[in-house]
């Protein structure tokens, strides 16, 4: 292995490279900062005493570095990029990284956590003023001041942070090659910063008379027909997520069953996050109702993406409680912690056997894998959840959600 100094440009002024010879003369250059005018040069050679020096520092920082790793089995294009790792990390962007790390959360449809990776380099975007990062600028005394500018959020002040913190372990294991001491980003500064935990969220009380006088309003529009409808679903499939009904396909209906995997997490659980429930009869017309070919409802073909569709049934929800007295607002997602509260503090199951039922990951993952699943329960639960809830519209509403 050798190391010289050299020039590699024709013009009057030209740049130094550390020529690198390794193994049977296989040659790379690695480009110093440094320039030099043609007149330093004596045959073709460096003459110049300041750069002959500074090159000669630079390359005992090279043998220094190469003497604590052993480079035997590595290629000439291998020694180099160790070499100048520890230059490179200033210019690997963060940025960048993070645009393709969620352009590919986007391809695998994880869109609800990609935007919320996406609004996260937002902020800290907002925060440097600037749209280029890069992983050296993220520092601990950074971090935590960016930390402390979202002290007044509930739940950015801890979601944040994860998904910066996330992203850039995710950069480290591209960047850096710990086999081989080859380390592009070096700084580590989460090791230093704690993460607030998120406000606890007030409490959605599942006030059944509530639920009761919203089922009961009559839909007047076609938005309020549809959140009815998505209310009605919610409520009798064990708090469905709106995505999920969404994406639901006739396949997914099995021998009167619901088969599905849940899309917040079927591509992070090791059970794809299968899920199954019996489909009451009292929600069968809705069903029949809504049908399309390519999907079990015909949602996917009215609203071209899943927060379009939950958009709109918040709307149609918005809507259609305003002419109720006293009637709480609510979203299609207060109906399943509403199903959820009723299951655990009226029925009294237990969490465990509600997060179940809600298709949650378990606590216990090992001992679950031993387990055959017996989705009985969720059937149980959800027929005792029913019941409390006696939601008996009248028919001239079944009738007209029918329209």
């Amino acid at each position: 292995m050798k190391l010289e100094p050299v020039t590699r440009s024709n013009k009057d002024m030209k740049k130094v490279y550390i020529r690198l010879t390794h193994k049977a003369g296989k040659v790379a250059y690695i480009q110093t900062s440094m320039t030099l005018h043609k007149s330093g040069l004596r045959k073709g050679k460096i003459a110049d005493p300041l750069i002959l020096s500074n090159c000669a520092i630079l390359i005992k920082k090279y043998i220094d570095k190469l003497n604590r790793v052993d480079i035997s089995t590595w290629t000439v294009q291998e020694v180099s990029q160790y070499l100048t790792a520890e230059s490179e990390v200033q210019s690997i962007s963060f940025a960048t990284f993070a645009e393709q790390y969620i352009r590919n959360m986007r391809k695998s449809n994880r869109e609800r956590p990609a935007n919320n990776y996406q609004a996260a380099v937002n902020s800290l975007k907002r925060y440097l003023d600037k749209d280029d990062i890069a992983f050296a600028d993220i520092t601990a005394i950074l971090l935590r001041g960016w930390i402390d500018s979202l002290a007044y959020t509930s739940r950015a002040k801890n979601l944040y942070p994860i998904c910066i913190k996330k992203l850039f372990e995710e950069g480290c294991k591209q960047y850096n090659d710990y086999d081989r001491d080859i380390v592009r980003i070096s700084n580590q500064p989460f090791r230093s910063v704690t993460i607030p935990q998120a406000d606890v969220p007030s409490e959605r009380h599942a006030d059944i008379d509530a639920i009761r006088r919203i089922v009961n309003e009559p839909p007047l529009t076609d938005r309020e027909r549809l959140a009815h409808d998505v209310v009605l679903l919610v409520l009798h499939l064990a708090g469905i997520n709106t995505i999920d009904i969404y994406e639901l396909k006739p396949s997914s209906l099995k021998n009167g069953k619901l088969c599905y995997n849940r899309h917040k997490t079927r591509a992070v659980r090791r059970d794809k996050a299968y899920f199954e429930i019996t489909i009451p009869e009292q929600i069968l017309h809705l069903f029949e109702k809504n049908k399309e070919a390519t999907g079990l409802f015909a949602y996917s073909k009215m609203y071209t993406t899943p927060s379009i569709f939950a958009a709109a049934v918040n709307k149609g929800l918005k809507s259609l409680c305003r002419r109720i007295p006293d009637a709480p607002a609510v979203t299609a997602y207060w109906f399943r912690h509403a199903w959820a509260t009723i299951a655990c503090n009226t029925c009294g199951y237990s969490l465990e056997n509600v997060a179940f039922c809600l298709n949650l990951a378990s606590a216990h993952p090992t001992t679950q894998s031993y387990i055959h699943k017996d989705f009985s329960l969720v059937d149980r639960v959800n027929a005792d959840v029913i019941q409390v809830l006696e939601l008996n519209p009248s028919l001239a509403i079944y009738q007209y959600c029918r329209l």
